[in-house]
């Protein structure tokens, strides 16, 4: 998808090492992509689109995968829902929301 794409050039700006369409082989599941930061830290990031949820709520197979992916693959889970990228403007507002979220991803994982 265009969000998608739009995520993924974000982390590339970033310098992290970008996977598209991750295959986790513990799950079965494709991630939107993983990425490798600096510091050799993997974090699985899914890009949550309107199909994912019912009234900003995540819908059933969302919950599953999140789940299933959190308690099975090796990598913590950053989840972005369309509306939270949809809601910045500029690229710099872009780079410092994905560096945050995934500053704090590492840091609940570790």
């Amino acid at each position: 998808s265009r969000l998608q794409k739009d995520v993924a050039a974000t982390l590339r700006s970033l310098h992290f090492e970008v996977f598209d369409e991750f295959i986790c082989e513990e799950t079965g599941y494709s991630i939107d992509a993983v990425i490798t930061t600096k510091n050799g830290n993997q974090v699985a990031v899914e890009v949550d689109g309107p199909s994912h949820f019912v009234d900003r709520l995540p819908t059933g197979s969302t919950i599953l995968k999140r789940r299933q992916l959190d308690n099975l693959g090796k990598r913590p889970l950053l989840s972005i829902p369309h509306w939270n990228w949809n809601e910045l403007i500029s690229e710099e507002e872009k780079r410092v929301y994905l560096e945050s979220e995934i500053e704090v991803i590492i840091s609940k994982s570790q």
